[in-house]
């Protein structure tokens, strides 16, 4: 069972589930329907906030924290907390396997 954790995020504190502190460990990203996975700086789709493009195939590390957030049109998604070329942020965690 995973505990509540806290990420500070630019000065804010969200609670997210999973492993912090824990053993990393690497995904990949999948599938973007012809696209790439936008690293985020909040777990919230948001055309302007970018923090990097991520295209299938790349490799990402996290220690499996997971927070509930909004995807395009306001649908609901959980988010996982990755980091990629030493930017950390939020990734859609449907498109990571």
């Amino acid at each position: 069972m995973s505990e509540e954790k806290k990420v500070n995020m630019n000065d804010s504190m969200d609670e997210v589930n999973g492993g912090i502190g824990g053993s990393g460990f690497y995904m990949t990203v999948g599938n973007c329907n012809g696209g790439y996975l936008a690293l985020r700086p909040q777990p919230v789709w948001n055309q302007y906030q970018e923090l990097a493009q991520l295209y299938p195939g790349y490799q990402v590390f996290t220690y499996g924290a997971t927070s509930n957030g909004t995807g395009l049109n306001g649908v609901p998604c959980t988010y996982r907390y990755v980091n990629f070329n030493g930017i950390w942020g939020w990734a859609n965690a449907a498109f990571l396997y």
